[in-house]
């Protein structure tokens, strides 16, 4: 294989500029953005850098799509320029509902710009071929994209380690002081520069010669029919006996399976569309049957998904995954009769209208995010009202005592629209704004815990763990530790079960765990005299957690809650758990490690 010159390479360049001008200043402006963001180590305050970043993008897949189409359905020069202006101008208008102090603002808008970017990758490859819908060359123009995609961050994953070892050798070697920041703008200008210009530089100029083009390559059918479709029948199997399992105890499904459903789905369908060229060689005829039959077999996979997802919305209410394995599902509705009824069976129709089920769940009151908000907003005024907490229409503060498993409940509401969405949806039900003092962050809300406050409840973050399994236990090191009667502190002690025996520097204690983590045996000496031993039985406040936190795995909670006295004859100590990790198995709990600092002083009463 001949090696092109550096001649060769910059005219290439140029001529991939020529053919993607826009697509090219949008990397080019998009990677700058970045630069001057991780350069400054993040904004001081609300900047136009955020949305410069958002709108470059998504204009990336845009211009990218547009500028092929342009070519395929042969626009002259203007009309293909003109359309891609229009594209500018669209991601722009977007970029304006991005805040520009994006760090303090809910996640709403980063995920909703992950869906958008998925719509538009997904419009780049199949709208080209929207007019032009010939089966083979559409496949030959999809894999040579995902291959050009894949050889470009291959060579940006090896550009980029070489020069950050270069780097790290000009730091340790000559002494010349290089930034930690300067590998992540590495990273950055590799990504945005070259890896999209090497993307571009190989998008096929001629679409039409991938009409004639039947080579296929070998080692695509090895991965395909070797290791794809092994998966797909190994997730059949686990899933079909599950079906029995459900069907003989007449039991739910739990709501993980549909995870498994879904990947199930996606790898049968990845390993098809890979092997869609060859189905009709002879040799082959087994594809085209396991096509028939695989979107058959799927249906009673899809009731299960259906069941499964239900279960937690009946429980949970809805919130952007639960949304989006209900619209997967529905997606597949429409695949299913699609590729079992229709004679034609274009692979064009699957990524079609992938792109539109992406769009058309981002926006609106019937999209994901409205409709997740609402569902749990909903959720938190039914349960606020429930126990006299919101009453008509206003928050209180005083009111009876709350359950510990509502709280979780208003808690964990409370976690997910502060995360997600913000407080816009409830600040009516309070006298004070929820929006954070912050300064520059106008787009900041206040913590959860202070949310809490102002409906009389202690919050707690939660979210749910199974019966069996690792449970940790954390503990809210927001607040002050009441250390108050005690003189010393030994900070940050990490108990495991390889370590049973521990002799700090600090003067005058040690300590000694038992084959039971969760006996401790604290010493304490002075002048080289034992003076006092005291044991610390962790097992009862472990039990307390459980009792209070066991249906969940759980952080914030609050100090007091995770700390024990132990009073000898001359010393008392008291230790405070910043996390604890049990391993629960059926009824049973183990202590598996803990972390915390543990204070001591001459016996008073604690």
């Amino acid at each position: 294989m001949k090696l092109p010159s550096i001649t060769q390479a910059v005219a290439d360049a140029q001529r991939t500029f020529i053919r993607f001008p826009f697509v090219v200043l949008d990397a080019i402006i998009g990677t700058a953005c970045a630069l001057v963001l991780i350069d400054y180590e993040g904004p001081p305050g609300p900047t136009f850098l955020f949305q410069v970043i958002f709108a470059a993008v998504l204009g990336f897949p845009l211009l990218t799509g547009v500028a092929i189409t342009s070519e395929k359905w042969k626009w002259s020069k203007p009309v293909s320029l003109g359309a891609q202006l229009m594209g500018v101008v669209l991601v722009a208008l977007y970029s304006m509902s991005v805040p520009q102090d994006l760090t303090g603002a809910p996640n709403i808008h980063v995920f909703r710009l992950v869906m958008l970017a998925m719509g538009l990758i997904l419009f780049a490859f199949a709208v080209p071929y929207l007019r032009h819908q010939c089966e083979l060359g559409y496949w030959n123009y999809c894999k040579t994209l995902l291959l050009r995609i894949l050889t470009a961050y291959l060579y940006t994953v090896v550009l980029w380690a070489g020069l950050a070892i270069a780097l790290a050798a000009l730091d340790n070697l000559f002494g010349v002081n290089i930034p930690e920041k300067r590998y992540g703008e590495l990273w950055v200008f590799i990504n945005g520069i070259f890896t999209t210009w090497f993307f571009l530089a190989g998008v096929p100029e001629d679409l039409e010669s991938l009409d004639a083009v039947t080579d296929y390559p070998k080692g695509l059918k090895i991965f395909s029919q070797y290791i794809l479709f092994p998966l797909v029948l190994v997730y059949l199997v686990i899933l079909y006996a599950y079906l029995g399992k459900i069907l003989l105890a007449w039991d739910w499904p739990q709501g993980w399976v549909s995870k498994l459903i879904l990947g199930f789905i996606a790898t049968g369908m990845s390993a098809l569309l890979l092997l869609h060229p060859i189905r009709e060689r002879t040799e082959n005829i087994w594809i085209s049957t396991a096509s028939r039959w695989f979107y058959v077999i799927i249906i009673p996979l899809i009731v299960m998904l259906f069941f499964a997802v239900s279960r937690r919305l009946s429980e949970y209410g809805i919130t952007e995954g639960r949304y989006l394995a209900i619209a997967t599902g529905v997606w597949l509705c429409a695949i299913v009769p699609y590729f079992i009824l229709s004679k034609r069976k274009k692979i064009l129709f699957i990524p079609t209208s992938m792109c539109v089920w992406a769009f058309a769940v981002s926006f609106g009151p019937w999209g994901m995010f409205a409709v997740s908000e609402n569902s749990q907003v909903g959720r938190l005024q039914e349960l606020l009202t429930r126990n006299h907490i919101l009453v008509d229409g206003r928050v209180q503060s005083k009111h009876d005592s709350v359950t510990f498993e509502a709280t979780k409940q208003i808690s964990s509401i409370i976690s997910y629209l502060s995360e997600m969405h913000g407080f816009d949806a409830i600040q009516s039900w309070f006298g004070e704004s929820l929006k954070s003092d912050l300064v520059g962050k106008a787009s900041a809300y206040k913590d959860p815990a202070h949310v809490a406050k102002l409906m009389g409840i202690e919050y707690v973050r939660v979210w749910q763990a199974s019966s069996s399994g690792m449970m940790v236990f954390t503990a809210d090191r927001d607040g002050s530790l009441a250390i108050d009667g005690y003189d010393h502190m030994l900070r940050a002690q990490h108990v495991f079960s390889g370590v049973p025996k521990k002799e700090p520097s600090e003067q005058g204690i040690s300590y000694r765990i038992g084959q039971d983590l969760s006996k401790m045996t604290v010493t304490i000496s002075r002048d080289a005299k034992i003076v006092d031993s005291l044991s610390i039985d962790l097992q009862p406040l472990v039990n307390k957690l459980l009792a209070d936190y066991g249906k969940a795995t759980t952080d914030r909670i609050p100090t007091e809650k995770m700390a024990i006295v132990a009073v000898g004859q001359t010393t008392k100590v008291k230790m405070f758990l910043s996390s604890v990790r049990v391993q629960r198995h059926g009824g049973e709990s183990t202590v598996v490690s803990y972390d915390g600092d543990i204070a001591w002083a001459a016996n008073k009463k604690p």
